[in-house]
């Protein structure tokens, strides 16, 4: 039996594709609990009170505004031209405030009137201390096994009939698990979609991210939640397929039952494959066993990535060349003796091969996520060394990933280049480059040309200290005499300009936070009528009563197979 399952781990995913694109379509979303009403729905608004008025209006916050007209008012798939096959008004929130209902923050921001300045730096999984890792661990089970509140599950068979929908509760994590499949979802006579194979993924990504933190962090009340990111090149092999991380892999592919990772349900796509029997689907891995990807990428291929000098290229799908998203998508494969059929990102779903290998389930295995995080690591690497970079703005794109499209399914409505231009610092986190050696995981950083990790020795580091220690010594002799020469002469030269100091001390940071960006597009978004125009000069944003001014601090701030 075991024998069996041996040869069959190679083909699997592709007995599941199989099985499910048999099943009947049935379309998935998540929507605001407070949109899935009757009223809400027949109004077509999606405009939440928070604390007695629609979108906070009362305590400036938000403002119930249309949102641009678009052709097709019921299209076949309610994807295109989201959300309008719902609504024609939804919250536009003001400031830093964020939610479908504008009751939260921006990224970046917290306190009740998102004034605080709120950053964390996300380390790499195996670097995550003892109680670190529990923290993490814990909260990912807490969120799979807790309803959501804030949201429900829409689904539909055919969405070109009125109420032709069913909404359903879930858990926070299984939102996020449905929320990736609905916008991996093929468009209708196309291999394209709203999250990859195009220039919209990384950025999709981004949002997704931060999207399932902030309601693990809404969950558990830990602010300070984040998530981990997995660096594959740090080991051969799945360093964190192990009980200590996100499970070990038994010889039947399933989690290793010593892991509370085994008993996770699949929420996805499995549903439709089980429907005839009582089992549940569980998560399932397979790493390395499918010969044709049985590597995970390498050092050399992210620099092969990062010298690529455009951010996408002509036709902006999966046969763009020289593309930096391409290559980071995984789709521009490197020609080399490994002879890869995939590359980057797709290679490390290919390479689990399991639940990890198909859109309808992928995100169901936490591995997910943690890989995901590396790849908007190394997407904030690129956009700090290619800061004159741009968004494409060709009609080659598909639609549903055009720089003003709005990303699918995310309220309150955010473009696809919403995002561009902001260095993760100004949403509230950054990365913490990992230690020399992998803490826990057993490897190490270095991998020779053979792609083994190598094992640095202490004979090769011991005579090291002493040339060091000299040479500080040297440098330390230099330094105090320099320091000693030049005192007086800073003395009478240096004379602060309090001007100076003044002007960089009142820096308008606006022009440094997502503050700027609400402003434009609040002001593009004015209706002609005067009716409207009335009712956005009176809700102009005032100071919090508390006092003070009105200006922001600064802000130092898969895969489509």
């Amino acid at each position: 039996m075991l024998l069996a399952l041996h040869f069959m781990a190679p083909l699997w995913p592709w007995l599941v594709f199989l099985l499910w694109t048999m099943c009947p379509r049935v379309l998935e979303a998540q929507f605001p609990r407070a949109c899935t009403t009757s009223e809400a729905l027949e109004r077509r608004m999606c405009c939440p009170l928070w604390k007695g008025s629609p979108c906070g209006f009362n305590s400036e916050r938000g403002v119930c505004l249309p949102h641009p007209a678009r052709d097709q008012l019921k299209p076949v798939d309610f994807r295109v031209n989201w959300p309008r096959a719902f609504y024609d008004s939804v919250c536009t929130c003001w400031g830093n405030y964020d939610g479908f209902d504008c009751g939260q923050c921006l990224p970046g921001w917290k306190g009740p009137q998102c004034m605080q300045q709120h950053y964390v730096e996300r380390k790499e999984l195996t670097d995550l201390t003892d109680q670190e890792r529990e923290t993490f661990l814990s909260s990912l089970h807490t969120a799979k096994w807790s309803p959501s509140n804030r949201y429900m599950i829409l689904t539909s068979s055919d969405t070109t009939v009125d109420g032709n929908y069913v909404f359903h509760n879930t858990s926070v994590y299984n939102l996020y698990v449905w929320m990736h499949y609905y916008s991996a979802k093929s468009y209708t006579g196309s291999e394209n979609n709203a999250a990859h194979r195009g220039p919209a993924f990384a950025f999709w990504h981004r949002v997704f991210l931060l999207f399932i933190e902030r309601e693990i962090r809404e969950l558990t009340g830990d602010q300070d939640f984040y998530i981990p990111y997995w660096d594959w090149t740090r080991s051969n092999h799945c360093n964190i397929c192990t009980n200590q991380y996100l499970g070990g892999v038994g010889q039947d592919g399933r989690i290793d039952s010593g892991s509370p990772f085994s008993k996770w349900e699949e929420s996805l796509g499995i549903i439709c494959i089980q429907s005839n029997t009582s089992e549940p689907g569980y998560l399932i891995r397979n790493p390395g066993k499918d010969p044709m990807f049985k590597t995970v990428p390498t050092t050399e291929d992210i620099q092969d990535i990062m010298a690529a000098e455009s951010f996408d290229t002509p036709p902006f799908d999966p046969t763009s060349r020289n593309s930096f998203r391409n290559k980071l998508e995984g789709f521009d494969i490197p020609q080399d003796s490994r002879h890869l059929n995939a590359s980057l990102h797709n290679l490390i779903h290919r390479y689990l091969n399991g639940t990890m290998s198909l859109v309808p389930t992928a995100a169901n295995d936490p591995i997910f996520m943690v890989h995901h995080c590396f790849i908007d690591k190394l997407l904030e690497r690129w956009l700090k060394d290619h800061s004159d970079a741009t968004y494409p703005g060709s009609d080659q794109v598909h639609p549903a990933q055009r720089a003003q499209a709005y990303m699918v399914p995310f309220f309150p409505l955010r473009t696809n280049s919403f995002f561009w231009g902001r260095y993760t610092q100004s949403l509230g986190y950054g990365y913490k480059e990992h230690s020399l050696r992998s803490s826990g995981a057993g490897s190490s950083t270095a991998r020779g040309d053979t792609g083994f990790v190598e094992e640095p020795t202490a004979y090769g580091i011991q005579w090291q200290w002493p040339v060091l220690g000299l040479f500080g010594v040297v440098l330390l002799c230099v330094g105090v005499g320099a320091a000693v020469k030049c005192t007086d002469k800073r003395s009478s030269d240096q004379t602060p300009d309090p001007q100076t100091e003044e002007k960089h001390s009142e820096l308008d940071e606006r022009s440094n936070s997502l503050y700027a960006v609400w402003f434009k597009e609040r002001n593009g978004h004015n209706d002609n009528s005067s009716t409207w125009e009335a009712y956005l000069q009176d809700a102009t944003p005032r100071p919090p009563s508390q006092g003070g001014d009105n200006v922001e601090h600064p802000v130092d701030v898969e895969i489509q197979l």
